[in-house]
């Protein structure tokens, strides 16, 4: 349920940034009360309510992803002044019915931005997709003694560890969905959640882990596209006289011209059903192909073993796969549309540097749970904020923006946000200006050598392509 729109100097904010008067509403005493009520986490009159809870776990925790429940307890009197708890009475608030009330809160903020405009600083080359999901996981230890619940691989690793799935749309910044499984889970058992996601005319890009020949054939049915790595140890199948064989792809690429880019029509074929694709290769630059051969021998080393000649070979070439139309993609400009993987990267740095996903403290289930859905619902704010500056930023200045620089930029003024969550007009009025700010200071530096988003903006649509098989 949404408040009235903000009014600052007499112009509404949703006709300034709409995004600013929407998380403002997101941190609605009005809101988050109801929902803290309606999760169990309130149940009567309590000292600690749903609002000073939540700006402990988001914008206390975006402060000092550190903080001790000493220093949470204090800028809790920061957001409330009247607020009278000790570190004792905030551990045990940290319950079952606080981390229901904060994954309550996640899946709003998760709605934050459904109706947003398509970016313009897109460029032209991904407007033609819906949207352009990108999907990747990472993952952070967490302490022994939760090893029962959340498995690690142990080894040099912790024996307890936490993965999280991330799917977002890169035209808007959104995040789309963030899932929580344990360290060993592998990324395979995701794909089919995450394909329930996608509709027609709309593309993935994802991870080398998330491949199934059953998820991009699926992927397909539904009118949508894909594009990923390939390995080269899975089969692939050509036609002849209407039947299909075995596609010899080292023997096609022993045979290509040194440097160039093969563009091949191949088939997947299981379990009766079957799907034609484009095989696209590219020769790895040397020193790419040197260092990847390098550390394969190192590997095989310490697994007393030599990888075979086969396995080299496919490490001088980048090998990737789509159902994209040539007409769509060329295959010269398939390995930059799948380096926009880069930005989900970028975001999981943001995660672990800036928002401390690696510094949970901790060792009770409910307290690493709760520090972690209010670091989640701090990621899905910045991303909806950030994509607003990018947004702003290029349609004003032409200028792109840094996603980290943005992200560091209000992690310093987290606290000056506490102090104001009680007072909408005040908080709406120094989002506004930091707003500004950002747009000023966060720009992305001016450099000779050209992003791959820029690299994209420059790469024209045109049709036709030659296919090789």
């Amino acid at each position: 349920k949404k408040t009235k729109s903000i009014t600052i100097r007499s112009i509404p904010m949703r006709t300034i940034i709409p995004e600013i008067e929407d998380i403002v509403n997101f941190f609605s005493s009005e809101t988050i009360e109801s929902i803290a009520r309606e999760t169990g986490f309130v149940q009567r009159k309590s000292k600690l309510g749903g609002t000073e809870f939540l700006g402990m776990m988001t914008q206390g925790l975006y402060f000092r992803p550190d903080a001790s429940l000493d220093q949470l307890v204090s800028m809790g009197k920061d957001i409330n002044e009247s607020l009278e708890i000790s570190p004792e009475g905030l551990h045990q608030r940290i319950s079952s019915s606080g981390v229901e009330f904060l994954k309550k809160m996640l899946s709003v903020a998760l709605e934050l931005s459904v109706s947003r405009l398509i970016d313009e600083s897109v460029p032209e080359i991904l407007r033609q997709f819906h949207k352009v999901h990108l999907l990747d996981s990472t993952q952070t230890s967490l302490p022994e003694e939760l090893r029962e619940i959340w498995i690690g691989s142990g080894g040099c690793a912790s024996e307890s560890a936490m993965k999280f799935h991330l799917m977002l749309d890169y035209k808007n910044g959104k995040y789309e969905d963030i899932s929580i499984t344990d360290g060993i889970s592998p990324d395979q058992n995701y794909i089919d959640e995450a394909i329930k996601r996608l509709n027609s005319g709309e593309l993935l890009i994802d991870d080398l882990g998330y491949f199934k020949q059953e998820a991009v054939m699926d992927i397909d049915q539904k009118g949508a596209y894909f594009l990923c790595r390939f390995n080269h140890r899975n089969d692939l199948y050509t036609e002849k006289d209407s039947n299909l064989v075995k596609f010899d792809l080292m023997n096609e690429l022993m045979q290509a011209q040194k440097g160039g880019i093969c563009d091949f029509d191949v088939w997947f074929s299981k379990h009766g059903r079957k799907l034609k694709i484009r095989l696209v290769c590219k020769v790895a630059p040397e020193e790419v192909a040197r260092n990847r051969r390098k550390n394969a021998m190192k590997i095989a080393k310490k697994k007393g073993r030599k990888p075979t000649k086969k396995h080299l070979f496919f490490l001088g070439w980048d090998l990737y796969i789509t159902n994209i139309d040539r007409s769509m993609l060329e295959a010269k400009s398939v390995d930059l549309v799948h380096k926009v993987r880069w930005y989900i990267e970028l975001v999981f740095k943001s995660w672990k540097s800036y928002h401390g996903l690696e510094q949970v403290r901790g060792k009770r289930k409910e307290r690493i749970e709760c520090f972690i859905y209010g670091r989640l619902i701090m990621m899905v704010i910045m991303a909806f904020l950030s994509g607003s500056v990018r947004y702003y930023l290029w349609s004003t200045k032409r200028r792109e923006a840094s996603f980290l620089k943005v992200v560091r930029h209000f992690q310093v003024k987290a606290h000056k946000f506490l102090c104001l969550m009680l007072d909408p007009v005040a908080l709406a009025r120094f989002l506004l200006d930091e707003f500004l700010e950002a747009c000023r200071l966060c720009k992305m530096d001016i450099r000779k050598r050209l992003s791959t988003a820029q690299k994209l903006r420059d790469t024209q649509i045109t049709c036709g392509s030659t296919t090789l098989a």
